[in-house]
């Protein structure tokens, strides 16, 4: 988010993705296994954490709590609590898919320190704008950041607790069209652009559902400095109310493309990981994926069992350079 460099495919990032690739689950695709069409965040079947491991852990009845529940020996301080900056409920206006004007609502997160600043748009997972997700933000803060993570539920409201199982939060989703999420973000990219503490760079980072969310934006808007998607869904049935995968907007992708995704994920197969970089690099696109061969899915969230410290910490630190190079 400084500065633009010529086209640069990481080679060895490349070939550690082919390797593991190699190694791991090959033959298991979206199209050949059903089990792929399901959010790995919502079953945990679909996880390197079996489900008899997970219940056995926690009990039926609190299955969901597992989402929120901290994993108190991995977590770090609390980015939110740190006096060197500012956090800010704020709305902004967005068009939406229909064209009509609504408010959407967000959390704004800004180093005390003056200065010029890129700005990074964190999205949140399935689950909404969680405190995990605000606490992302405020850490992109902490790296001299301003950070804006938005609540891209806010006219539907709170998705429906797992208690309820995972259906009726996959419905809530299905139900939200791509283009009112698309329309939000430009939105919001338009707004920080606005801040005087703004040097008019912004990124996006998302993570799960909005790490999809994240290469989607990297297609549709053209003025996207950097891209950062950790284990979002490469490939999917188009709908009416989400006609595009990632792949398919590969060759549309203009911003830098960086990608997190967990060798252990079997809702995300590798085989997926590796057709998006093949294709974005033969349209000469700027791209680096990594496969983190310890890690599962939603392996950067340390409110959950999931989280997997060395992969988090090596992603971290590649995400930091990658908007420091962009």
């Amino acid at each position: 988010l400084y500065t633009t460099f010529p086209f640069v495919v990481g080679e060895a990032n490349t070939r550690e993705t082919k390797e593991l690739g190699n190694t791991m689950h090959p033959l298991e695709t979206s199209d050949s296994n059903p089990n792929l069409n399901i959010d790995p965040a919502l079953d945990p079947t679909l996880d390197h954490l079996s489900r008899r491991t997970l219940l056995g852990r926690v009990g039926v009845g609190a299955l969901a709590a597992t989402v929120a529940s901290p994993i108190l020996a991995e977590a770090p301080p609390k980015a939110s609590e740190d006096p060197n900056i500012i956090k800010t409920d704020i709305i902004f206006t967005s068009k939406g898919a229909d064209d009509k004007p609504t408010e959407v609502k967000g959390l704004l997160v800004m180093p005390k320190a003056g200065g010029k600043h890129g700005a990074v748009m964190v999205v949140h997972e399935i689950f909404g704008l969680t405190d995990h997700i605000k606490e992302v933000a405020c850490r992109f803060a902490q790296a001299g950041y301003i950070a804006f993570a938005p609540d891209l539920f806010s006219r539907e409201g709170a998705p429906p607790p797992l208690t309820g199982g995972f259906g009726p939060l996959m419905e809530f989703v299905q139900k939200i069209p791509d283009k009112q999420v698309m329309e939000d973000l430009k939105a919001a990219m338009k707004m920080l652009r606005g801040k005087k503490e703004s040097n008019k760079k912004v990124g996006i980072v998302g993570f799960c559902w909005g790490g999809r969310v994240s290469m989607l934006l990297d297609g549709y808007a053209s003025d996207l400095d950097a891209a950062v998607a950790y284990y979002g869904r490469i490939v999917g049935q188009s709908t009416a109310n989400q006609p595009h995968s990632p792949l398919d907007l590969a060759d549309k992708m203009k911003a830098p493309l960086l990608g997190h995704f967990g060798g252990l994920d079997r809702g995300i197969p590798t085989t997926d990981v590796e057709k998006l970089r093949d294709t974005l690099k033969e349209h000469n696109k700027t791209v680096e994926m990594h496969i983190y061969e310890k890690a599962g899915h939603a392996f950067n969230n340390d409110t959950r069992e999931s989280y997997q410290k060395e992969s988090a910490e090596a992603a971290w630190a590649r995400t930091l350079e990658w908007y420091k190079k962009y």
